[in-house]
């Protein structure tokens, strides 16, 4: 068989049919824009997608944590589902099933930027953590 043969079934595989399979592998962490502070609490939403920039719609474990002094928890009916932390400045969550989302509500008692940061922790599939948000109190 030569080399021709051998690439033959790979020829047939569109570009884009691959791109998709292999972009929902990877989870990226997105966050929405944070509300408005209201009773010392802003609310965001973490948004998983997939590396072309469209929602991937998956259950996955992710660690969350914040600055210290702040606490999170999931927001009141919010997506999502936490594991360990809730009312702490480190949570472990799980993203929706249906919407691949995560609602957070952060609180904290003055004024401070609260950063959030999310990443791979045990049970995590490829996430990748580079983004952030920040809370601001004020």
């Amino acid at each position: 068989m030569g080399i021709a043969d051998a690439v033959t079934p790979v020829k047939m595989v569109t570009i884009d049919e691959m791109a998709q399979t292999f972009a929902d592998q990877f989870a990226n962490i997105t966050w929405g824009t944070p509300g408005a502070e209201a009773l010392e609490k802003i609310a965001v939403t973490l948004q998983l997608k997939n590396p072309l920039g469209e929602n991937l719609v998956v259950v996955e474990r992710i660690r969350l944590t914040c600055t210290a002094g702040a606490i999170m928890v999931i927001a009141a009916a919010g997506d999502g589902t936490v594991l360990s932390g809730a009312g702490t400045e480190d949570m472990i969550i799980e993203t929706d099933a249906v919407t691949g989302s995560f609602d957070l509500e952060v609180s904290y008692v003055g004024a401070l930027t609260i950063s959030v940061v999310g990443g791979g922790t045990q049970g995590s599939g490829f996430v990748a953590c580079k983004e952030f948000v920040d809370c601001v109190f004020t």
